[in-house]
């Protein structure tokens, strides 16, 4: 057995999961979520914010009561690079040197201001293999790294979090549907599509309660602040839902060409959908998603019965959004 602490920072909440994973099961020893009052910071490159971040996980994990220190972390956003190419059938002593030049045509400075990481995927072409590579500016990388430092944590591993996404599902799930997983954040929103066959698209879309939140405001003359109460008392359900449906129509038409790429490239149809995440609870999101990709879907909660006395003080956020963590703690795909 071998206990992981994970940390999933996201722009409204921050999300800690202590356990490890035996068998199809993940075994929860502690799990906690709270409010980032500060957005951001841990990738902000802001020095004055960072150390008030990391004051602040830091009291957050103590009070928690979490003790051991090796972490693993997931990062999302704008700044996360995704890229899928095929490469010629080589040895692979010499997939680096044609992962660093492909680099150079998509990313000014190439290897040398990235950290990054590969997976070799099934290809559907004969003689060539697929590589998912995703990475981070260093930069970036480095000062979410000494953020967690400075924090008393010894970060060890650092994934994306769509593919913590599908490392969760690939743990969990006994079905043998090939899913596209939604995962609904404040700020942006991570896909996957997971074959069982062993090929994996994931990606990130430019989608999220923080949206809508906006366009209320807009249309309301009120603040964000109120702009969120609102959204969430349920007494204006129908006329969210149709900022709901117009803010994410772009994100619905991103997700439609995954799903065709997908298709062309594997020749499987995508079966049905899996909603997570803070936003999906968002008014009529799951039917406004089926409407848009002509497929069936379903509220995913994976952390529902694994634990039930999760630390929070907003209860309604917890199955929710803890799947990126859950998938952290039983890391296997990359």
């Amino acid at each position: 057995m071998s206990v992981s602490v994970a940390v999933d920072v996201g722009s409204h909440y921050i999300k800690v999961v202590e356990g490890f994973s035996k068998k199809d099961k993940i075994i929860i020893k502690t799990a906690a979520i709270t409010r980032n009052p500060f957005p951001n910071a841990h990738l902000s490159l802001n020095e004055n914010t960072q150390k008030q971040f990391a004051v602040f996980l830091r009291d957050f994990i103590s009070k928690i009561g979490v003790k051991k220190r090796e972490t693993i972390c997931s990062i999302t956003g704008q700044d996360v690079i995704i890229h899928y190419f095929d490469i010629p059938d080589v040895p692979e002593n010499e997939i680096k040197s044609i992962i660093d030049l492909e680099l150079l045509q998509i990313i000014p400075g190439g290897a040398e201001k990235l950290e990054y990481d590969y997976t070799i995927l099934p290809s559907h072409n004969s003689g060539k293999k697929t590589i998912m590579l995703a990475g981070l500016p260093k930069q970036k990388c480095d000062f979410f790294v000494n953020t967690l430092i400075m924090a008393g944590l010894k970060p060890i591993i650092m994934d994306i979090g769509s593919i913590a996404l599908v490392n969760c599902y690939l743990t969990l799930s006994k079905e043998k549907v090939i899913p596209l997983i939604i995962n609904a954040g404040a700020s942006h929103t991570d896909m996957a599509i997971v074959d069982q066959d062993g090929f994996v698209f994931v990606r990130e879309i430019d989608f999220g309660g923080d949206l809508v939140n906006r366009e209320i405001t807009r249309l309301k003359k009120i603040s964000l602040l109120e702009a969120e109460q609102l959204k969430r008392s349920g007494l204006f359900n129908n006329e969210i839902e149709k900022i709901v449906k117009d803010i994410s129509f772009e994100a619905m038409q991103e997700i439609l060409t995954s799903l065709k790429y997908f298709e062309t490239r594997t020749g499987k149809k995508i079966e049905k959908f899996l909603l997570t995440g803070g936003s999906s609870r968002l008014p009529g999101f799951i039917k406004i998603i089926e409407d848009s990709l002509g497929i069936p879907g379903e509220m995913w909660v994976p952390m529902k019965n694994l634990y039930q006395h999760c630390k929070t003080d907003e209860p309604e956020c917890a199955e929710v959004c803890f799947t990126p963590a859950l998938g952290l703690v039983v890391r296997k795909l990359v």
